[in-house]
């Protein structure tokens, strides 16, 4: 009976190349996260016995929530940096998209208020924001209303240098005053 039970442990374990060769889409990730949250059970009125939490304590916690989370959105910043590839942008830029992300698809904020409880899909999750990031840096951001306008600067300074160099160089020191003086003129 101990050899069937090994067998089954063999066949059940995928393999690396399996794995690696189709990599799981941000939604596949986010899939478990979509169910809507459960009623909690209505909490029952504190017994006269149990200890009370004093404000202090209450502050204290807080802070301590606090420190914990930005600890905690530091390090997925990192992680979701390493992910992008090389990059200039700072680990704050990947802040502001962690915080962007979970704006936009409350999911990603269930996983991370979640990642204590499987840090696995957390860190994948990331890894898999890191790589749409590092897609979209990639890809050439052009303005069209940006490029013609570049394109109108260049068309008028080539033409005010050819305009130039179409009129044939005038000879100062030749010249009558009547000449000097309308030349002079002209250029006004």
């Amino acid at each position: 009976m101990s050899e069937v039970n090994e067998t089954n442990t063999e066949a059940q374990q995928p393999s690396a190349e399996v794995e690696n060769a189709q990599e799981p889409s941000l939604d596949s990730l986010l899939s478990e996260y979509d169910e809507t949250p459960k009623e909690e059970p209505k909490q029952e009125a504190p017994q006269p016995n149990a200890p009370t939490v004093t404000a202090d304590v209450q502050e204290f916690m807080a802070r301590q929530i606090k420190r914990e989370q930005t600890e905690a959105i530091q390090e997925s910043a990192k992680i979701l940096r390493e992910a992008a590839g090389q990059t200039h942008l700072s680990e704050k830029w990947f802040e502001g998209q962690l915080h962007v992300a979970a704006s936009q698809d409350p999911r990603i904020y269930a996983a991370f208020e979640n990642r204590a409880n499987n840090p696995g899909a957390w860190n994948a999750i990331l890894k898999t924001l890191g790589k749409d990031i590092a897609k979209e840096l990639t890809q050439p951001q052009t303005d069209e209303a940006s490029t013609e306008s570049w394109n109108a600067v260049e068309a008028s300074v080539h033409s005010a240098s050819t305009s130039n160099q179409a009129e044939k160089q005038l000879n100062w020191a030749g010249m009558t005053d009547s000449e000097f003086m309308a030349a002079k003129s002209k250029l006004r």
